[in-house]
This record gives C-alpha cells, structure tokens and sequence, in this order.
C-alpha cells in the first residue's frame, strides 16, 4: 500500500512536499517515484537504496485535478513492486467564494441560553451541458453538513476541525459529480454553533470561550468547481445564495440541541416544511488561512443497545448501556403531536438509580466543589451545566440523533414518553476515526481489559483534538506528552499529531511561550506569564516534534518547528531559574497530592519543574542535532548541562536521593539520569513501592515515565504487580465500569471517562509485546525487539504497524519452553533482538553482537521472520 501524506484513500493534496511512503516483504536495491497528471508524466525520481519514505516538493500543483503516484521497487535478487495511489487537489485554498451567513446574532448573555433557530443555506444551480467533473471546497463554522439534491455529501460528524481559527481554518473538499444528475441542483448547507459560536457559560465560574476563542455568528465559505466539455465554472458562496431558519431551536457543544420535529419532513433535518428563504449576508469571516484538512473525520464507529431499562414513573425511564461513549443517542419513538421528550445524559447513577452528573457538569457549573461554594455560570446560565437535549414531536414516528453536539454517558433519562413509546434506542460511540496501528492480547484476561479500556477511553476524548474529558473538552499540552508514547504505539497519530503540534504553535503567545491548551481556552494555571501554560505542559510542543519524528520521519516538520521552539525557549529564559521552578503544575494527580492546595501541591514541585526545563533544552538540541545544526546543538546542549548542574546542587539530597523522596522525585531523577547510583536509586524507588502495598503513587507524568524506566532496567513484574493491585486500576473499573477515571482514590471532583492515565498501554506494547521503535529512530527505521517472558504469562501477541511496515512479536510456554516469533519490516537501519542470557538458543540465531551483564544482543535486520525456541 502506497501512502500518500499518511492517507491511503479520499486524498486531498493543496500544498508541497509530498510524503510518499510504503514497504516491500524484501531488501530493497533501488526505486523509482513517477507522478502523472492524467496521462502526461511530470515528475521522475529514480535512486539508490533502501530508503521508503521520500519527500516530493518539485511538482507544480494546479488545483481540481487528478494526480497518481507510481512507485517501482527493486531488490537484490530480481524482486519488484508496483505500487499506486492518487490523489486530488481542490482549489488550493484560495477560494473565490466569500463568507456568507444568515446575520443573526444575540445582543445579551441571556439570549443564548433562549435558543435561536439554527441557519439553513441553500445554492440552485441549472445544467443543460453534460458534467465531467464536479468537486466542492467548503467550510461551515461552528459546525456544518453537507447536502445535494437530499443526500447528504458529508462523510463525517462534527465538521469543522477545531483550531484557532484566527489563525488557520480547515476546510473539506469533496468530489461531488455522483450527487448531481439533473437540470436543478440543490445545494443545502446546514450549519450550528459548533465551537465557533460558543455559550457565554462561565467555565469554573471564570473563563468564558466568548472571550477566548475567535467567535461568530455560523457561516461558509464554498467553491464549487465544474468542468464540461469545453469549459470550467467555479460557483462561489456569494450575496446570491439564500437561507432560513432551521430545526434546531438551540445547540451548544456541551449544553445539548434542541429539535422541533414539525418543522421537517423525514429524517432530513433540512427538508423544511414551511422554508422563508432570505439572501444571505456578507462577512469577513475569521482571519485564518484557509488550509485543506488532512486529518481523518469524526464519525460512528460503536453501537451500544440498551443493556437495561430502569422505570421511574409513567413518563420516565432510564437506559443503561452498560459502557460510557462519548457520542450520540439514536433513538426511535411513537408519539403524538407537539409532544416533548427531554434527554439527560450521565456518566453515573447513585445508590438511589438517579443520574449524578456531577462528573460532566461543564465546567464544573453547578456544582458544590467544596461545602458552601457552587460553581456558577453567569448571567443567564443553566443552574447545572447539563448534558440535555429536548424535541418537539409529530404525530406518529419520531427518530432523534445527534447532530451537532456529543455526550459522555452510559446511562439517559428520557422524561415526556413512557415506555411503550420507545421503537428502538442505541448509544453511538463517536470520535476522529484513527485506525488502530496495534493490537494487544495476553493470556491475562484482565491486562486484555486493561488494553481495550485505554483504547476506548482514549478515543472517547478525540474530537479534532486531544480532548481531556467531556466537562472541558479541552486539549492539555500536560495530557498530551503523557500519553504520547501510548498514543502513538496504539494508532496511527501521524496526522493528527501534525495538525497538534500546529495547533500549538498558532496559539504561541507574543513572548513566544507556548498556551496551556490549544486552543488557547483562557486557563494558564501556574503559568510561566504572559498567557503561556506550566513548563510541562508547554514540553507538548517539542516533545510531540521529537516524537513524531521519530515514528514518521517528517524532516519538513522539526525543520518548519526550530524557530518556534527557540522562541519557546527564549520566553523560558526570561524568568529567572529560582521563579521559573515554580512556574508548574507538576506530577499532575498524584495520589500524594496535597488536595488543599491543589496549584502548588504535587510531590517534588520545584524539583520536577526543573527537570521539566531540562527536558526542554535536551530535546531542542536533540533536533538542532538531527537537522545538522552543529553550533546551534552544542549551544542547547551547553543550556542543559548548566541546568543540570543547577538541578544537581538544589535538589540532590546527600544519600543520592532527590527533593522530598517521593515516588515522583525518584522516577524523575532516575529518568533524568541524575543519579550516582541507578541500581540502589532503583531499589529505593522499588521499596518505596512496596511500602505502599505495589500502589504506584506518581501522578501523569510520572506513571510514563515509570513504565519506561522499569523495562529499561528489567523490573517489568514491578508493573505488573501495579496493574493488578486492587487499590488501582481494578478499584477504577469496579462496577462494570470500561472507561478509566480522571483521578485515583473517591475521583469525587473527576471524570469517568478520562484517559490521562492510559499512558500503561505503551509499556504492554514494549515490555509484554517487546516492540520498540528506539530513541534514535527516523521515522520507525531502528527496532528494539525485547519481550519480557514474566511468570504470570503464558502467551503473548502482539503488532505494531510502523511507517515502514508492520512488527509482530508473538511468544508462547510450552512444557519444552518459550516458542518466540518475530516478524520485522525489511529496509530499517538496524533491527535488534534483546534476550535475555538464562536462555539457550543452540545456533537458531547468529552469533550474538553485544552482550551486557544479563542479556545478549542480535542483529535481526532484514531478517523477516524468525521462530526460536528459548
């Protein structure tokens, strides 16, 4: 399979370079890359060599037209490939349509929460010519779909891409030719407030997204390009278009829609009864440049049945569906005219079978945080910042499901209908659709627990971006580097932690520090100043650089970065060191927080902020490094060894400890590699563990890098043991429950559904799956294969599909010993094979390369598959 800008199917390419990559089942001698437009050839590449993934950026892109990528591979013994894949480009982003909408707006805060109808578009174009191509190029802010002559062209949910829109805004193209086939053609957009058009809500009683965000009222900008026979025509949005008002009577992302069904005929929402089409009106729209997505689409990809019905009254019932998902409802019901049903939606029920919400009350409003204060919400806001919807019934079937808000929920109560009403009802799971790069299964059923509940609840909170949790939905920088070798182990992150990393970097502040969140919401909590987020949080931005480099080589990328990170590192520097430490959250959710005093109260706060800011210049000099950048390399690496000095002075302890003792400072010092002695600081850290019954006590950061540390250094039945407890992971899945909670312990002020410590899922992959793509990798092409055979295992699988091809590592106990196989992609720089000595492979493998005090190393590249017996 040829991948193009790491897409395979529905290409969209408006911009140079080109990443073209793919993989062959042998060593590869040399390949040639040819690029059609139509029948005529206007690129060749022919070279030398192993190499699968190559940047193209000489070709001339003309917009609307159809390109194929042909790749030939040789091998040393006569072997080739032909691989072949396409893509269109659109219009390039430069659209001759303009911003149009219906000119609504509110003039107070209380009108919101009112409702207003939501805005219909429509465009009428005549044919009398045959059509040989029709493709569109639109965008519909807050939210918008799709429609032509009633079908709906829109592949997935919850279109637009969030960002700042300020800055930069996505817009989707579609061939559309398969959708016009007749003389009147209908184009019907419909939009909703999506993140554009946000609710004055005062999110923890402070930070209102009207004030944040770049704001408006919903609008679009489209081009529809049409060629005939012999001439083109491109229909932009313009003063000719018209609208009216829609079927939705309110929608806000958190707070629910609203839907009168008398307005609309069937299950289309803009099939109006009774339309008063108006023209609409001109905007200038957002300032961002207008760019083509490139991330997959939010769409369904679970459906949940009702797994128990709880009666309450005669016109109320409670659904359990038996798991979380953060989705839509679908639900079918009979009923009668100008009747009202009402949706509440919750992550939990009390001993009592009501709903608690308290756990997805948007941003806290509502809710008693400590005895005497409620979180309120501003002029005109709900008591409870609910997750609700409402519609207004026709007579006879009704069918209901979200559009244009998402929930998290395992159980609803529908209120106005009984029970005999209800056709039919499913809960669907709704997210940005990453295909899975690796599988995990074991012979433990609870560790295959544990891999699936990190894989559903990681995906419950991606929406465009890495979202925290449904009370936010906000993309923490902190969050992120957590689980970012998790994620990207799990699926495949190449697009989305591109689009990431840009997020970022349009909401640099003007000192150059990097915000808490992007976008940029308002909350800069123990922030370095200037609007910029803590030192760990702002490591998102060169952690995901290194990280993406590494697993997909994108050169373009760390080198387009360097002068963002330098500005980052820049805005560090103005603070003095002694005030930057301070500036931090820390090991964010340690189970030794000091909960009174939750800004400052992580263990080893200065201690950890400083090896935070370390980490900082240890990664920019790591790129400036990779990029070839000598001077400036040993200028960062010179920045960091100060530091580390600095560190080494204030925060070492003299028995070789750090900073109070804790878990977190030993993980950090051990990670850091700050320590005289990593054995006995290893043992400290172990019994410190042990004392506390095998209950890991660090919080998000620290649990990632504990799982590195202890497979590093061979304690891997450590982890295991952790997993397992009962004071752990097992106490957060009790009662049937499939989605990890945000905290520890009574998680009274958490979520149910959040993924902040799935960051385990990456050591099941390398520790258990013995799969690693190693620190020095360029796009996946150097392989560490090191299973670790615990006692409390009999069987392994596992795979890992990298930018280069897919890695397998499967091992079994048999009464005759362990059955290993292992399957590696050809063409990688270097392949390794780490075993440890106790075993005996009498000559099934080569001659060992290295070896250290207790294992053996081998060179395993090109070697396809091998089976051994140990």
């Amino acid at each position: 399979m040829l991948s193009i800008n790491y897409q395979t199917e529905n290409i969209i390419v408006d911009h140079l370079p080109i990443m073209v990559c793919w993989s062959t089942n042998y060593p590869q001698k040399s390949f040639s890359i040819k690029v059609y437009k139509g029948a005529e050839l206007v690129s060749l590449i022919a070279r030398e060599g192993n190499n699968t993934i190559v940047t193209l950026d000489a070709i001339s892109l003309q917009s609307f037209t159809s390109y194929t990528i042909e790749v030939l591979t040789h091998g040393d013994n006569g072997e080739n490939n032909v691989f072949r894949n396409s893509f269109t480009t659109s219009n390039l982003g430069h659209f001759s349509g303009r911003w149009v909408s219906g000119g609504h707006h509110f003039t107070n805060d209380i009108h919101y929460y009112r409702g207003k109808r939501n805005v219909v578009m429509r465009k009428t174009i005549y044919l009398d010519e045959d059509l040989l191509d029709a493709y569109i190029s639109i965008v519909g802010l807050g939210f918008y779909k799709l429609y032509i002559n009633g079908k709906e062209v829109t592949r997935g949910e919850l279109n637009t891409d969030l960002t700042n829109y300020a800055k930069i805004i996505y817009y989707d193209s579609y061939n559309i030719k398969p959708f016009i086939n007749q003389p009147k053609n209908e184009v019907i957009v419909e939009l909703a407030d999506g993140w554009f058009n946000p609710a004055p809500l005062k999110l923890f009683g402070k930070y209102n997204l009207r004030e944040t965000l770049t704001i408006g009222e919903p609008q679009v900008i489209a081009d529809i390009y049409m060629r005939f026979a012999d001439r083109e025509m491109i229909i932009g949005s313009d003063a000719d278009w018209q609208y009216c008002e829609g079927a939705y009577t309110f929608n806000n992302i958190y707070l629910g829609e609203r839907l009168d069904m008398k307005l609309f005929r069937g299950d289309n929402t803009t099939d109006l009864l009774m339309p008063d089409w108006k023209n609409v009106v001109l905007s200038n729209g957002p300032e961002g440049r207008l760019v083509s997505s490139f991330i997959p689409k939010i769409n369904h990809t679970l459906s949940l049945g009702a797994e128990h019905i709880h009666v309450v009254d005669e016109e109320t019932f409670i659904i359990d569906f038996g798991a979380i998902v953060t989705g839509f409802i679908d639900l079918s019901i009979t009923a009668s005219e100008n009747q009202r049903v009402e949706l509440l939606y919750s992550e939990d029920v009390d001993e009592n079978y009501e709903l608690n919400t308290d756990s997805t009350l948007a941003g806290f409003v509502g809710k008693q945080v400590t005895e005497g204060v409620i979180i309120d919400g501003g002029i005109g806001a709900p008591a409870r910042a609910e997750q609700k919807d409402a519609f207004e019934c026709r007579s006879g079937k009704n069918h209901f499901i979200n559009a244009f808000t998402c929930h998290s929920f395992r159980y609803v109560q529908l209120s106005g209908i009984n029970i005999e009403q209800l056709n039919n009802v499913q809960a669907l799971s709704v997210h940005t659709v990453l295909r899975e790069n690796g599988g995990f299964y074991c012979s433990d059923p609870y560790i295959n627990k544990l891999f699936e509940v990190a894989k559903r609840t990681k995906l419950n909170n991606i929406h465009s971006v890495f979202g925290d949790c449904a009370r936010e939905r906000f993309a923490y920088g902190g969050d992120i580097v957590a689980l970012a070798r998790s994620q990207v182990y799990q699926f495949d992150s190449a697009a989305i932690y591109k689009k990431t990393i840009f997020d970022f970097i349009n909401d640099i502040r003007p000192c150059g520090g990097v915000t808490e969140t992007a976008p940029f919401m308002g909350i800069k909590t123990n922030g370095v100043g200037g609007e910029t987020g803590p030192l760990g949080w702002q490591l998102v931005l060169p952690y995901l650089i290194a990280i993406h480099y590494r697993h997909y080589g994108n050169v373009n990328l760390l080198a387009e970065s360097l002068p963002f990170l330098e500005k980052q590192i820049l805005s560090l520097e103005m603070r003095d060191f002694d005030d930057l430490v301070t500036c931090c959250l820390g090991d964010w959710g340690s189970r030794v927080h000091d909960m009174r005093n939750y800004k400052n109260g992580s263990p080893a706060l200065h201690f950890t902020s400083a090896c935070f800011y370390y980490y900082h210049l240890l990664i920019i000099a790591k790129i400036c490094d990779d990029l070839g950048f000598k001077e400036k390399w040993l200028k960062y690496i010179g920045k960091a060894n100060k530091i580390r000095e600095k560190i080494l002075s204030l925060y070492k302890n003299t028995d070789g400890s750090f900073a109070d003792r804790s878990q977190t400072s030993f993980v950090f010092a051990i990670y850091f590699d700050l320590c005289d002695d990593i054995e006995s600081s290893l043992n400290a850290l172990i019994d410190l563990i042990k004392k506390e019954q095998n209950v890991i006590t660090c919080g998000i950061f620290g649990q990632s890098f504990a799982y590195e540390i202890f497979h590093r250094y061979g304690h891997n039945e450590l982890i295991l043991e952790w997993l397992r407890v009962e004071a752990g992971f097992k106490k957060m899945l009790k009662n049937d429950a499939s989605t990890l909670k945000e905290f520890f312990g009574d998680n009274l002020n958490g979520s149910n559904n959040h993924a902040m410590f799935s960051s385990y899922s990456s050591w099941l992959f390398q520790a258990l799956g013995g799969i690693t793509v190693a620190e020095e990798a360029v796009g996946a092409n150097v392989i560490l294969i090191s299973p670790s055979f615990t006692d409390t295992i009999n069987f392994v699988d596992c795979w890992h599909q990298t930018i280069r091809g897919r890695i397998e590592c499967r091992w079994r106990r048999y009464k005759k010993g362990i059955e290993l196989v292992i399957k590696v992609p050809f063409n990688l720089k270097k392949c390794t094979l780490k075993l440890p000595k106790v075993y005996q492979l009498n000559k099934q493998l080569p001659a060992p390369i290295d070896c250290d005090t207790y294992h053996h190393f081998y060179d395993i590249t090109d070697a396809g598959e091998i089976k051994v017996l140990l």
